[in-house]
């Protein structure tokens, strides 16, 4: 994953205005450099790089809603909502394509049956594509344009890391402690997808002010990685479990033969995750994470 454009130079005494103006650059600046890829094609790197960048543009949004920037947020979610259908359908499309290659198991005519299944999926990704061709231009001609606006007139004495900030990432931090404790209760698929989207708001978030409590906040944000990776991993495999299971109910011939086929490796995948995602969780109340996340932003 990308990372994001350092910002130096803040302390928790700065202004917000000014530390709103300069994350709110570098956000756009991380936003504008895979954006530069997106030609013709689109690059699946590419892709992702801006769909990450997008959601911490976001963050950044939500964060400072104080100054007037929440109204913002929607148009910039209609972005990523846009890469993540482009991006959703490289993911699983390259996972048929190396099950594929790696069925030597599976007798010929069922390997045939998934490759045919990835194309079908790929058949897709044109409409997708145009979708976010269509909300690139948007972007490029209304929305950037009323967010660099927004961000040249931003003014606002209050200190950068007071009660304006902290309050909010109070609240996330709590919110992601009850994701935990509902998923702990009920690792279903619909709890794994709620805790991981809130787990990466708070870190986009904590990253943001990140620069101004660098000693206490540092290797923290750190610990969020692994959590959010197995997360990633868990919610590709719920979607696959999902579209799979269907597919072999409801699906073509060649389509519930490949589906049948695939869904005993998405369970086995399916099962590894969660149990990566128990051991995270358990390292996570282990060394108190939630706690210090509490106690930093207090």
């Amino acid at each position: 994953m990308a990372q994001p454009t350092p910002v130096r130079g803040l302390s928790p005494d700065s202004e917000l205005g000014l530390a709103a103006r300069r994350i709110l650059v570098a956000r756009l600046a991380d936003i504008r450099k895979p954006e530069a890829k997106l030609g013709d094609s689109f690059d699946e790197e590419a892709v992702h790089d801006m769909r990450v960048a997008t959601r911490r543009l976001r963050a950044a949004l939500q964060l400072f809603r104080s100054l007037g920037l929440g109204k913002l947020e929607p148009q910039v979610k209609r972005l990523q909502d846009a890469l993540g259908g482009v991006r959703d359908l490289h993911v699983q499309s390259e996972w048929l394509r190396t099950v594929a290659m790696e069925a030597r198991k599976e007798k010929p005519s069922t390997r045939a049956d998934i490759t045919t299944l990835g194309k079908t999926w790929l058949a897709g990704l044109e409409a997708h594509e145009a979708r976010l061709r269509r909300e690139l231009e948007r972007w490029r001609s209304r929305t950037l344009p009323l967010l660099l606006r927004k961000v040249d007139a931003l003014e606002d004495p209050h200190r950068f890391v007071g009660r304006r900030v902290k309050k909010p990432l109070d609240w996330r931090v709590r919110r992601v402690r009850k994701r935990m404790d509902v998923y702990a209760d009920s690792p279903d698929a619909a709890s794994a997808h709620a805790l991981r989207k809130d787990l990466k708001k708070l870190r986009y978030e904590l990253e943001i002010v990140q620069p101004a409590l660098r000693r206490t906040l540092g290797a923290l944000v750190q610990v969020f990685a692994p959590l959010q990776e197995g997360l990633g991993e868990l919610h590709d495999a719920d979607v696959r479990l999902e579209m799979f299971e269907r597919l072999a109910a409801r699906g073509k011939p060649r389509e519930r033969k490949a589906a049948r086929a695939l869904l005993p490796l998405i369970r086995d995948g399916r099962a590894k995750s969660s149990a990566e995602v128990a051991r995270e969780l358990q390292r996570w109340h282990a060394e108190a994470i939630p706690r210090r996340l509490i106690h930093v932003v207090a």
